[in-house]
């Protein structure tokens, strides 16, 4: 029994330096990461590794962890877990309770929404319309001009079904546009945010890598696209503000955060 407890110690001595390496490696990634952007789930991680570590220590030394009984420790798990689902079920309400408050809210048309906020009715977290606009613009791999796209390059395979991945591009302009009839906000937003209807498209394959293939035809290939195209209908989920600047307004989520962005 002996030397399987010290073979365990000596297998799990490799494991605590991963946990630690981890650690750093997740301390200087918060330190370059701002404070609004910073994962939750990187905090529940470090809480994790705290009590592995506590739990871990003890262990390698041949001590008790706590001079208690395992039914006491079998309790305290207990309560522990019944305080976490709490706090679920609370967070979970307070969800649906938001998604069914928007899903009963008519969108309001955004030069509404800032004349009301121009006579102090601010009208708060919601769903305003608009349409799409950006001070930039970019080109899909399909060949549309547009704000922001996400597509995957497929090879075309047999039949004209979707081949192997050649590629995946994404790019976004800086600044995304809500335009009224007369106003317009500057939105507030991140990549997972953007939601807009997927459509193929054929385009060209990404760069030859070979000599055959540079002296050859250019191949053809399909492009499973998302694209904002300037001028659609728009639809933000988020809250209208003033901004920096006198007569300009901005569209964000809750506390600060990314809106979302809803297209077609």
């Amino acid at each position: 029994m002996a030397v399987d407890l010290d073979l365990g110690r000596v297998l799990l001595l490799p494991l605590c330096g991963v946990g630690m390496a981890l650690l750093l490696w997740a301390t200087f990634t918060l330190g370059r990461t701002p404070t609004g952007s910073r994962p939750r789930w990187m905090f529940a991680g470090f809480g994790a590794l705290a009590l592995g570590l506590v739990l871990f220590v003890p262990w390698m030394r041949g001590t008790p962890l706590v001079p208690v009984s395992p039914d006491v420790l079998v309790k305290a798990l207990g309560g522990v877990l019944l305080v976490l689902a709490a706090g679920v079920s609370a967070r979970g309400a307070r969800v649906r309770l938001r998604a069914d408050a928007l899903r009963g809210a008519a969108p309001m048309p955004l030069d509404e929404a800032v004349a009301a906020l121009r006579a102090g009715r601010p009208p708060g977290f919601g769903v305003y319309r608009g349409q799409l606009e950006s001070l930039d613009t970019l080109t899909s791999p399909g060949g549309v001009p547009c704000a922001f796209y996400d597509a995957a390059v497929h090879a075309v395979g047999p039949h004209g079904r979707k081949g192997p991945l050649l590629a995946r591009e994404r790019a976004y302009t800086p600044v995304l546009i809500l335009k009224g009839e007369r106003t317009r906000a500057a939105v507030g937003f991140a990549p997972s945010g953007l939601l807009a209807p997927v459509e193929v498209r054929r385009c060209a394959a990404p760069p030859a890598l070979t000599r055959a293939e540079l002296l050859g035809e250019p191949a053809q290939a399909l492009s499973w696209e998302r694209v904002g195209v300037p001028g659609e209908a728009c639809l933000v989920v988020g809250e209208l503000q003033r901004a920096s600047r006198d007569g300009t307004y901005s569209l964000r989520g809750r506390g600060g955060r990314p809106a979302l962005v809803v297209l077609g």
